[in-house]
């Protein structure tokens, strides 16, 4: 099968993770796999897989008025278009709303299967109100539109027929060496996203802040980059926990933090479907999670795996953590569940259900040629 994958980035992101593993999978099983990214190619942070063709399109520049912008994006719609064309796909796969809404506009009369992907809770996740009309009114000519939640479904039902939807969680990435042992760990909280207001470090920061001088041998360690770091850093001085909440900025390594930290936590406002949270559950940390509409749960078995808080109640998440913190029996069971819980979303299982996607995608394709 001739596949091409579109994406704007290849950089640090949840996304750009799972469009490179799927792209390997598929080249490593022999299809003619071709990647579009909207930018120069110059600041990836995941490799291209060996045997996909990448094609670069350096369409990413940002625009200063609404003129400027529309012009840019009927110029990215023609590239795309071009770099569909000479692809010669038998289904394209894109990631991520505004990427769509662009492939759906590049690929229009040119007789091949799309699929769209959002990749967060389009219900929170605020894209301008042109994209989110044109969002509207580009979807329904999707092939499919795959979410990856139940919760988002609903919204999915509402834009394209429910018989397109498909929901696929993201897959389970391999693990890079052993784990530390539940009761040999740090007795380290750990954090891992970018520094955004979605991520909610601003209410960990501050939950941690009301258990420090109770839990003197834990610290605080918030792994990622980002718009916010000034403000967070702040709010660390500003809360007297220079000494123990530390911010090292974007790792290539978080296994190791991860594999050694005792407690992993996710305060987000809104999700899509947390990659951090499901490595640290794989890694077998003792997990505290907002409930928030759409992620978390899911992954969580709703408290089977860990602990599920209010999104943004900075009390409940302290005496969480705090539970947590003191009773290392507890965090090796949960962190016992959390790691089978895990299981459900090995890389086989995921592949199995994007294939089945795009085989029902191609077969219809060809029914109506």
């Amino acid at each position: 099968m001739r596949i091409c994958g579109v994406i704007a980035s290849l950089g640090a992101g949840g996304a750009e993770r799972v469009m490179t593993e799927l792209c390997a999978a598929w080249a490593t099983r022999g299809d003619d796999v071709t990647l579009l990214t909207l930018d120069d190619g110059r600041h990836d942070f995941y490799a291209v897989p060996t045997g996909v063709h990448r094609r670069a399109l350096d369409l990413a520049s940002r625009s200063r008025t609404a003129n400027d912008a529309l012009r840019a994006n009927v110029l990215r719609a023609r590239v795309m278009r071009a770099a569909l064309r000479a692809a010669r796909p038998d289904v394209v796969v894109s990631f991520t709303d505004r990427t769509n809404v662009l492939t759906l506009l590049a690929a229009r009369g040119l007789s091949v299967p799309v699929v769209v992907s959002e990749r967060i809770d389009p219900r929170h996740h605020d894209i301008g109100r042109a994209w989110s009309l044109l969002r509207r009114l580009t979807y329904p000519s999707a092939s499919a539109l795959v979410v990856q939640t139940e919760a988002v479904r609903r919204w999915a039902d509402d834009i394209v027929s429910p018989a397109r939807v498909a929901v696929i969680p993201n897959p389970l990435r391999p693990i890079a060496g052993p784990t530390t042992a539940a009761g040999a760990r740090d007795h380290i909280v750990v954090a891992l996203g970018r520094l955004v207001p979605q991520k909610g470090f601003d209410v960990l920061i501050r939950a941690f802040a009301m258990l420090a001088s109770e839990f003197p041998s834990w610290q605080l360690r918030i792994l990622g980059e980002g718009p916010e770091r000034s403000a967070l850093q702040s709010l660390v001085d500003t809360l007297g926990l220079v000494e123990r909440v530390t911010m090292p900025g974007r790792t290539a390594d978080p296994d190791r933090a991860l594999g050694a930290a005792a407690v992993f936590a996710l305060p987000s406002r809104y999700e899509g479907f947390p990659n951090a949270l499901l490595e640290a559950m794989s890694q077998g940390c003792a997990c505290v999670a907002t409930r928030c509409d759409s992620g978390p749960s899911d992954l969580l078995a709703d408290d089977a795996a860990g602990c599920l808080v209010p999104v943004g109640d900075v009390l409940h998440l302290a005496e969480t953590m705090a539970m947590l913190m003191e009773d290392g029996a507890l965090r090796t069971r949960l962190g016992g569940e959390a790691q089978r819980a895990a299981t459900r979303f090995a890389p086989a299982v995921v592949l199995s259900a994007w294939d089945a996607v795009l085989s029902t995608v191609r077969t219809s394709s060809r029914m109506a040629a």
